[in-house]
């Protein structure tokens, strides 16, 4: 079943790429510097409201609860505009072309892999995979997951450190600890691993542009954000961008801003 999944995701990234090239034949050009600025400036979706705390957090899921039962969580990525609701359907496919309010859209919305379990962190499976668009550019200013190609810059890597997920029972924080390309050979959207949480953080980790010295182990929960990429051709469907953090104990301090290492750097 994950096989199909892949393929069919393969499949509809051509479908994406084609639609984006189309879209950006046609769209007129701006007459003015002014218009293009508020073109850009114009917010990326309609949500109930800008949720920059944990209550406004709160207060904004409770609300998209209430407009699509779908809504399980939402996902707050530091530096970006990735703050948003997360749904979850009976199947990985209802929600790729489909916005939070199940209207037809090219970028769709966050979803949550049908397999995983989420609520308190008790429940959580070992493995949180939450999937995304990108605008097939690799652009840090494109919509929905484009923007996690912010943290191929080592800078904005270093300063942007712990992402939120916060369910309608828990509030809580995953630590990044693997940036990474990789092609679809490597199962990272295994809710339960296999091998165990530790063997396939020990992979993404090997994979990662960056070492954050973040040990994890098999009694550890994981997010992983993953979304297409373009890295090596736009003709090659077969490689992800991902994302993966450690969540982190309720009681448990901010994590210190020490210096990631850049790989192949001296």
């Amino acid at each position: 079943m994950k096989k199909l999944a892949l393929g069919l995701l393969v499949t509809l990234c051509v479908a994406a790429l084609a639609y984006v090239l189309l879209f950006m034949k046609e769209k007129p050009a701006a007459s003015s510097s002014s218009e293009s600025v508020s073109q850009q400036s114009e917010p990326e979706l309609n949500i109930y409201k800008k949720a920059d705390t944990l209550a406004d957090i709160q207060e904004a899921l409770d609300y998209e609860i209430s407009q699509n039962p779908d809504t399980v969580a939402w996902l707050q990525v530091p530096g970006t505009q990735i703050s948003n609701s997360v749904l979850q359907a009976h199947d990985n496919f209802f929600y790729l072309r489909q916005d939070e309010r199940r209207h037809a859209d090219v970028y769709g919305c966050y979803f949550a892999d049908y397999e995983c379990s989420i609520g308190a962190r008790d429940v959580l499976s070992h493995n949180t995979i939450v999937y995304g668009h990108s605008d097939l550019q690799d652009s840090p200013d494109g919509k929905r997951f484009s923007q996690l190609h912010h943290f191929t810059d080592p800078d904005f890597a270093q300063e942007n450190r712990v992402i939120t997920f916060v369910t309608p029972t828990d509030a809580m924080r995953f630590e990044i600890f693997a940036v990474f390309y990789t092609d679809v050979g490597f199962d990272y959207i295994e809710p339960e691993p296999s091998g165990g949480i530790a063997a396939l953080a020990a992979t993404a980790k090997e994979k990662s542009l960056y070492d954050y010295g973040v040990n994890v182990g098999n009694d550890d929960h994981i997010l992983t954000l993953s979304t297409c990429t373009v890295q090596y051709g736009v003709n090659n469907h077969n490689y992800r961008f991902v994302v993966m953090g450690r969540l982190l104990g309720q009681d448990d301090p901010e994590p210190e801003k020490t210096a990631i290492t850049v790989k192949g750097a001296q």
